[in-house]
């Protein structure tokens, strides 16, 4: 007997398509939205793009139902938007921080929809030496991807999405994605914690701090540059294979070490690999 929960995804996944099939057939070439005036599609069969310059901030708020979300570092403060429509994104600096919102997180709307050429997106820079206060980014479809920040605080909310970092150095991050891989290479934190519902996991860094990894569905690749005897760390998992230093090990594997420096992962399904030096 089919759970309740398969029998949602089944629905969701079938109107999907259906959606896009019947955005194709009424002429659009890779979008339908509904929205509280009904289902229809862009009459535009491009993105709108706009350039801003901003004035300094510290601390970034991004709340988007579509589209990719990406905030690296560059010569000034600076925002790129790929929208459906000129009016979808709105944005603003108060008080230091900088707000890129999307409409349809303010009114009930949803996008799906296929591109062969673009996909709507927010990127935003970040002079290279500016370390921000706080970065907030509440995704729902759309990768999310970050490069060369330092940050305070980090919270990235991912429903649907890969997340990919490179080169960031942070204090404290969260992380909690529902379907999706996460990269992050050259990542360092001085805090970490990871929740993963479906897909990889693969870290390249230092986790300094107390850090926490769960997963419900994938696998996990710590390759981390932390040292071993500074490290105390708890593994775990119900279903599948764990690596320490390419070493097989039990499903259940500890290693006691007293200190600052504290690494807990637990994963229901998948195999878990860890390397230090």
């Amino acid at each position: 007997m089919i759970s309740r929960h398969k029998l949602i995804a089944v629905t969701m996944i079938t109107l999907g398509l259906l959606l896009a099939v019947i955005g194709y057939l009424s002429g659009g070439k890779w979008s339908i939205i509904k929205d509280d005036t009904g289902i229809h599609v862009p009459t535009k069969q491009s993105l709108v793009n706009n350039s801003y310059t901003l004035e300094a901030f510290t601390s970034i708020d991004v709340f988007t139902d579509y589209g990719d979300v990406e905030i690296v570092s560059g010569d000034s403060y600076a925002l790129e938007v790929n929208a459906i429509e000129d009016a979808d994104v709105s944005y603003s600096v108060k008080n230091g921080t900088l707000t890129v919102e999307t409409e349809s997180k303010k009114k009930n709307r949803l996008s799906f929809g296929f591109s062969v050429n673009q996909t709507p997106s927010i990127k935003i820079y970040v002079p290279e030496k500016v370390a921000l206060n706080k970065v907030v980014v509440d995704s729902n479809f759309g990768d999310t991807t970050l490069r060369g920040l330092h940050y305070q605080q980090l919270n990235v909310i991912s429903n649907y999405g890969d997340i990919r970092f490179k080169h960031i150095d942070g204090i404290n991050t969260e992380i909690t994605q529902s379907f999706g891989d996460m990269t992050l290479e050259q990542f360092t934190s001085n805090g970490f914690v990871a929740e993963s519902e479906h897909g990889d996991i693969d870290i390249d860094g230092t986790l300094n701090g107390q850090t926490t990894i769960t997963s419900s569905f994938g696998d996990t690749t710590l390759n981390l540059q932390n040292k071993k005897s500074d490290l105390g760390y708890e593994l775990n998992t119900d279903f599948g294979d764990i690596t320490v230093d390419r070493q097989e090990q039990s499903s259940k594997v500890s290693q006691l070490v007293k200190g600052d420096h504290q690494l807990s992962v637990s994963l229901s399904h998948g195999d878990l690999a860890l390397s230090l030096h």
